[in-house]
């Protein structure tokens, strides 16, 4: 199967796309099976490279004639930077030449690509085949739908133009249920090494529907944290040569009043300076305030400005009361810089591994992988995602009118005189109304149940698409003036934004509870042995969803769980001494928060309380 013809292949990803969810998902587990039989049967050391000399990598290797002269210096520098850090030259994968790994994992590709097409999907009406519409439809479920059957998808008589049920846009299973856990106590490193040196014959990043989310984000981090240590070593070569300080960090000093113009400017100045600082780790300076950042004042940094970029009354963006989703703003009077930054932020929040508190809808991040700069990297099955935004996509974040618009698909009657509609859309800017043309002549067009179909497509990719490209099109060089590399293309958009966001499941405080860490208690890790420890993680699930972001925020300088879940949070509570009329204090920086042997649970709730509430920066408001 796995050396068929492309041609069959085809027909194989079509035949699969049919399958009933349930019997998908045990042809997905068997070959999923099959691969980690097969890793378990491979030798313990899966891969061997010899031994380097770390220093190596951050000094230069000078010889030759004149060594120790500035040229030689820049030459031996300029030459190291080329590289993307240590390669797999002598080393060998033990699974590359198992011809039943790369058989199946071409196999599970097949299957994943399957999961993930509707071309195959079709509906039917009445006998009669529905493509215009069910194009249309192809993202997400608006309407559920009683009539298919289930293994053929097909309609009852009786039945309009209903959607397919999904667990995610175009999938029949989770991405996630294509993951081999086993792979995450590999040498993902190494194996993501052979893959960018196009050496190995096979690698499991060429497939990287086999990776969970935790081994992607470890690679990812890896990634950026060896760009890091190449622009520290370029500025530390950089100041000796010209004699100056040169920083090896990319340092924003901002004022707390001036939080948007501050940072716009700075990451202007670093971006329009051409020399690539922005790959430089982030450190925060809030200009008036102590405080050294080793992270928590960055976590702060993100917080504070996505809170304020992102506020309807800025201006920036619109919200949907319905969705609880935002979008760009088409009439927002700000300048293409301020777009601009919003990219370069989220950049830099994947860049610097931290998670943000965004309510963008999921199909801007399918939009802005899809828009990414064409890709010269190693090879991969994944493949570029669609940029057709589809009556779905609408559905995602405006559902009452994507909902509207399927009413018109779905009416028997006459819709010219019942809808009364012409090629227009319209919007609303700041109280006034106006209506746009979706065609040439469009005000002077009737919608007719002939063009129906037509009118609904030009209405969603002039609400999604051409009224906000002029916000668009900045926000994606932003974004990708941070992001990109090989990294960055292992992950899936529904990942991506996974990642920016982070996990949007209830807290589970339990899970919390089971890893977190203690620090100077009589009995360390013995939460039931002191009352204090007791009272707080009582107060902790006690508290609403609202309080326990809050209390989070406070610990972490996130109010969001990382993408892997609670139990990758890990809080450390220290002990601050014995009872006091001082309050709990949190350095976010290590995930941690610090208590007093408080002698009731009632003064430990007022104090913990006051402080998560009146807490800004190094004191209170």
């Amino acid at each position: 199967m796995a050396n068929l013809s492309a041609e069959n292949h085809r027909h194989l990803v079509s035949w699969f796309a049919r399958y009933p969810s349930a019997d998908f998902r045990r042809l997905v587990e068997l070959v999923g099976g099959f691969v980690a039989r097969r890793l378990l049967r491979q030798p313990q050391e899966s891969l061997r490279t010899p031994a380097q000399d770390s220093s190596s990598v951050l000094v230069p290797q000078i010889s030759g004639p004149g060594a120790g002269t500035p040229a030689q210096l820049h030459t031996a520098l300029g030459s190291g930077t080329k590289s993307n850090g240590p390669k797999v030259q002598e080393g060998r994968i033990m699974y590359r030449d198992d011809w039943q790994i790369k058989a199946a994992a071409k196999v599970m590709s097949l299957l994943f690509q399957a999961n993930n097409s509707s071309a195959q999907r079709h509906l039917f009406l009445g006998g009669r085949q529905n493509d215009g519409c069910n194009r249309l439809y192809r993202s997400r479920q608006l309407i559920p739908d009683q009539g298919r059957h289930p293994a053929r998808g097909l309609l009852q008589s009786g039945d309009r133009m209903s959607l397919l049920q999904a667990r995610k846009p175009e999938q029949l299973i989770p991405t996630s249920a294509f993951y081999s856990t086993l792979l995450d106590y590999g040498d993902l490193i190494a194996d993501f090494e052979a893959w960018e040196s196009r050496q190995a014959g096979f690698s499991f990043c060429q497939y990287p529907m086999f990776l969970s989310i935790w081994a992607k984000i470890r690679i990812l981090e890896y990634d950026a944290r060896r760009q890091m240590e190449i622009k520290a070593r370029q500025a530390f070569f950089s100041s000796i040569m010209s004699r100056k300080a040169v920083s090896q960090y990319l340092v924003l000093k901002v004022r707390r009043e001036c939080l948007v113009e501050d940072s716009l400017r700075g990451v202007s100045e670093v971006v329009g300076s051409g020399e690539q600082d922005i790959k430089k780790g982030l450190r925060i300076a809030f200009q008036g305030e102590e405080g050294v950042d080793a992270g928590g004042l960055r976590k702060e940094w993100f917080l504070l400005l996505v809170r304020e970029v992102f506020d309807p009354e800025y201006g920036l963006f619109v919200y949907d009361d319905e969705s609880h989703y935002c979008y760009f703003s088409p009439s927002s009077f700000e300048t293409s810089d301020q777009f601009f930054l919003i990219g370069v932020v989220l950049g830099l929040a994947i860049y610097n591994s931290t998670i943000l508190d965004v309510a963008l809808p999921p199909f801007l991040f399918r939009k802005l992988l899809a828009s990414a700069p064409a890709y010269t990297g190693p090879s991969t099955t994944l493949s570029r995602p669609s940029a057709v935004l589809a009556l779905g996509d609408l559905g995602e974040l405006r559902p009452s009118l994507a909902a509207g618009l399927q009413q018109l698909l779905d009416y028997d009657g006459d819709v010219e005189d019942t809808f009364c509609r012409d090629f227009v859309a319209e919007g609303d800017r700041y109280g006034e109304a106006f209506q746009v043309p979706l065609c040439h002549s469009g005000e002077n067009r009737a919608v007719t149940n002939s063009n129906r179909v037509e009118f609904v497509e030009l209405y969603v990719k002039y609400l999604l698409e051409t009224s906000v490209s002029r916000q668009f099109e900045p926000f994606k060089r932003g974004f990708f003036s941070v992001c990109g590399g090989n990294a960055l293309s292992l992950f899936r958009p529904e990942e991506i934004e996974l990642l920016v966001r982070g996990s949007d499941e209830p807290f589970d405080v339990a899970t919390l509870k089971a890893v977190a860490l203690y620090d100077g208690w009589a009995k360390e890790g013995r939460a039931g042995n002191e009352a204090v420890l007791a009272w707080f993680w009582d107060l902790f699930m006690e508290a609403g969803p609202r309080e326990q972001r809050a209390l989070l925020s406070f610990i972490t300088g996130s109010d969001r769980l990382p993408a892997m879940g609670a139990a990758s949070l890990v809080i450390k509570i220290s002990c601050l001494g014995n009872d006091s009329q001082r309050f709990p204090m949190a350095r976010t920086c290590f995930n941690m928060i610090g208590l007093y042997r408080y002698s009731s649970k009632e003064q430990l709730s007022s104090k913990l309380w006051t402080a998560v509430t009146g807490s800004e920066g190094f004191g209170l408001k």
